[in-house]
């Protein structure tokens, strides 16, 4: 797996672009924003729909923890629901997803480090 980082218009939004497998026709983007006081995150994801979620931040700040608001489009194909990300040091961080299917849940754990 491919994360990359990006601050984007101006400094009002954080691009995360994931690339998987060669081959793959997915590259999900994910965009992290302030509206007004709120901290959001708007995933447009593989299954063809917007879901946005409300974060929280640790009270060390290295953890922001993301909570399911709503969903624009279509959730026939499963949405993403939560987002757990953990700063670990300055080159390493971990991401945690939950993708609902219907209601069953499908967790997916990424250990990532900076490449250059």
């Amino acid at each position: 797996m491919h994360v990359t980082l990006r601050v984007t218009s101006m400094g009002n939004a954080l691009l995360h672009e994931m690339t998987g497998l060669p081959g793959r026709p997915d590259d999900p983007i994910t965009m992290f924003y302030l509206d007004g006081d709120r901290l959001m995150l708007t995933h447009y994801c593989d299954a063809g729909n917007r879901p946005r979620m409300t974060g929280k931040t640790s009270p060390d700040g290295k953890i922001v923890e993301f909570e399911f608001l709503d969903v624009a489009g279509s959730t026939q194909y499963g949405h993403m629901h939560h987002a757990v990300f953990t700063a670990i040091d300055v080159n390493h961080h971990s991401e945690e997803w939950t993708f609902m299917e219907g209601d069953k849940p499908v967790h997916a754990h990424f250990d990532l480090r900076r490449a250059s």
